[in-house]
């Protein structure tokens, strides 16, 4: 295909005769349709009209792949420069649209991922505060009813219940002791503090047991007057009204009955006050001797009763004797039961000075504990000791109608010691035995008496009293053991009794006879 403006001739006179072309100006104001941008393309200045032109070589046509369109090149671009000297990258026109687009796809892809971790979160945190707005971090329940569990701090059932966990073992609280627990509740991995209140808001229950008394004693401890208490916690009482018992009736007092957590409860508590106006009785407060320098021992023989009070206070005034100086001193007894009825007893001290050959009372009761020690044995009664002691005084001690004794030491030691003596020294060496045996026992004088006087041993056993007298009597060859009063006194030998003494004096013996357990030959006593 030729070309006229640019294609060869191979006849090189032609080529040279021929007239060059003029080429046709190009429009200014045409468009290239190549040109992506669009843009007017320059004119081309030529450099010289008359200038030959270098034939225009072409290739081959073949098919070739669109070629971006060149810039025009400008009326300032140096003559000979070729045509795409200098043009405006072709990159950088192209890739602006493509950096815009590429940018707001990160931008819109970034959002999102934002709006979906947003709304991913906002149901986490929904979820979760929907879970944790069931638990209830405090509970009170009260003592002693029911049985916490973790239940109690839920209002619902959570979605994931086996990631709930409590450091708490329930089983292990004590509900009837009031008090706060605290302990942790884990909710899908975090802790949330939580108490348990145990608490008693209610007052203890009893019932008042009715009580006898006597006008102006103490009452008895509140909490003992009342009974069927029912409460979880220790409870306490105190008297709360009490009315004037000094006059005696029937009457009413109120206890309040008080729990451990504060909790009160008034009981009626029904009182039969009996008004006592009785005094004690004082037996055994006898006249008595004692030496200088000995101690002397003022209640030895001192029996106090009452028929309400079983222990009477007693005070023994004995301001008036002065232990270093013979005479005859003024000792009083002075008994009062709880109701303030009081009796008075004056009894008389002889002092002396201690006679030639004098014997202490500590020598005497050792040579006893050696006696004892070898008619006793270990596990004996209180009766089997003192029949033992009665019967070996009654066969070990020979009778002699005079002695040497100016004391009762001496009489008892000598009859210890020499096995003779008569009813003074027998008595003494009784009453010595039964103290070392620690058996309560005094000493009876025949009162009144014509000839002679007479002693003998009143001892107390299983809580009664009963004469025993192991003195050698003529034409009698055995002794007394446990009598009472009434088979004392019926006693007869030789048409006489010879036991008559102030029996008011003395406490009352045993009434029952006790004669038919005794057996005097092997002094022996069956048990009862």
């Amino acid at each position: 295909m030729n070309n006229q403006n640019g294609g060869m001739n191979k006849n090189p006179e032609t080529r040279q005769n021929a007239r060059p072309v003029q080429r046709r100006p190009v429009n200014s104001g045409s468009v290239s349709a190549n040109h992506p941008s669009g843009q007017r393309r320059a004119p081309v200045q030529n450099p010289g009209r008359n200038a030959p032109q270098r034939p225009v070589q072409r290739k081959p046509d073949v098919q070739r792949k669109p070629q971006p369109a060149r810039a025009v090149p400008s009326k300032n671009v140096r003559p000979n420069a070729p045509v795409n000297a200098k043009r405006n990258p072709p990159k950088k026109v192209q890739q602006k649209p493509v950096q815009t687009s590429k940018g707001l796809i990160k931008l819109l892809v970034a959002a999102a991922v934002i709006l979906l971790l947003t709304v991913l979160v906002a149901g986490v945190i929904g979820f979760y505060q929907n879970e944790t707005s069931l638990l209830n971090s405090e509970v009170t329940i009260e003592a002693g009813t029911v049985k916490p569990d973790i239940s109690m701090y839920f209002n619902g059932e959570l979605t994931f219940p086996d990631l709930m966990k409590c450091n708490l073992n329930f089983d292990e609280v004590n509900i009837n002791l009031p008090q706060t627990v605290n302990f942790n509740i884990n909710i899908y991995g975090l802790n949330y503090p939580c108490k348990l209140y145990i608490v008693d808001t209610v007052p203890p229950t009893g019932e008042g047991v009715a009580q006898e008394t006597f006008a102006g004693l103490e009452l008895p401890d509140a909490l003992s007057c009342i009974t069927n208490i029912n409460d979880v916690t220790d409870v306490t009482a105190y008297w709360k009204n009490v009315p004037d018992m000094s006059y005696g009736g029937n009457l009413f007092a109120t206890a309040a009955l008080v729990d451990a957590c504060g909790n009160e409860t008034l009981i009626t508590v029904p009182f039969s006050v009996t008004r006592d106006s009785t005094p004690p009785e004082i037996k055994g407060a006898l006249d008595f001797e004692a030496y200088i320098g000995d101690s002397i021992t003022y209640r030895s023989t001192l029996i106090v009763t009452d028929d309400y009070d079983p222990d009477p206070v007693i005070t023994i005034d004995n301001s008036a004797v002065n232990a270093d100086e013979e005479g005859v001193y003024e000792v009083i007894y002075t008994a009062t039961d709880f109701s303030g009825n009081s009796t008075s007893v004056t009894v008389d001290l002889t002092i002396k000075e201690k006679p030639e050959g004098y014997i202490e009372p500590e020598v005497v009761y050792e040579a006893a504990r050696e006696i004892l020690d070898e008619i006793t044995e270990p596990g004996m009664t209180e009766e089997e000791i003192a029949l033992q002691i009665v019967w070996w005084c009654r066969y070990n001690i020979r009778f002699i109608l005079k002695t040497n004794s100016d004391s009762w030491t001496e009489a008892a030691y000598n009859a210890f010691l020499y096995r003779t003596g008569n009813c003074y020294s027998t008595v003494y060496a009784v009453k010595v035995l039964l103290d070392v045996a620690g058996i309560e026992n005094m000493i009876i004088e025949r009162w009144p008496y014509e000839t002679a006087t007479h002693f003998w041993n009143y001892v107390k056993l299983n809580g009664q009293w009963y004469h025993c007298d192991a003195t050698w009597r003529e034409g009698y060859d055995s002794y007394f053991f446990m009598y009472t009063t009434k088979e004392l006194q019926n006693f007869w030998q030789g048409g006489w009794n010879g036991f008559q003494y102030r029996v008011d004096d003395y406490p009352p013996s045993a009434t029952e006879s006790v004669q038919s357990r005794i057996h005097y030959k092997d002094h022996t006593i069956d048990p009862e």
